[in-house]
């Protein structure tokens, strides 16, 4: 009888702290803000603004911000037809997680070609 109640003390104990681990990156309440933005699009400047401020909090305190945060800054920003803010992001996500470095690449790759097509295209005829 005192065998189990030292099983199930253990088990209780183990199943509890498995609940309690801390999280591995710093989401800085990423979820909530990309289900606002989902619900309600016109919140799309806020969230780049406070996934800015979180990236370089994290940056100062020289830890890794989260996979994909840099590459949703960087849609965010092409979203509001800042190509040069986006290419940028589009690079911190290809050089920070190299999972992504085939995807960013080719993100890049386009965008650049689309940035210098729209510069060199001829304006149109009246």
């Amino acid at each position: 009888m005192k065998t189990s109640t030292l099983i199930w003390t253990a088990a209780a104990v183990m199943l509890l702290s498995g609940c309690a681990q801390k999280s591995l990156y710093s989401w800085g309440g990423y979820d909530d803000m990309l289900y606002r933005q989902y619900k309600d699009p016109a919140q799309a400047a806020e969230m780049r603004t406070k996934l800015e401020a979180h990236v370089a909090q994290l940056e100062q305190n020289k830890q890794k911000a989260p996979p994909g945060v840099y590459a949703e800054i960087g849609t965010l920003y092409l979203q509001s037809n800042n190509k040069a803010k986006s290419l940028t992001y589009y690079e911190k996500e290809r050089d920070a997680w190299p999972e992504s470095r085939a995807l960013m690449t080719a993100m890049i790759n386009n965008l650049s070609r689309s940035s210098s097509s729209t510069a060199t295209a001829p304006a149109p005829a009246p």
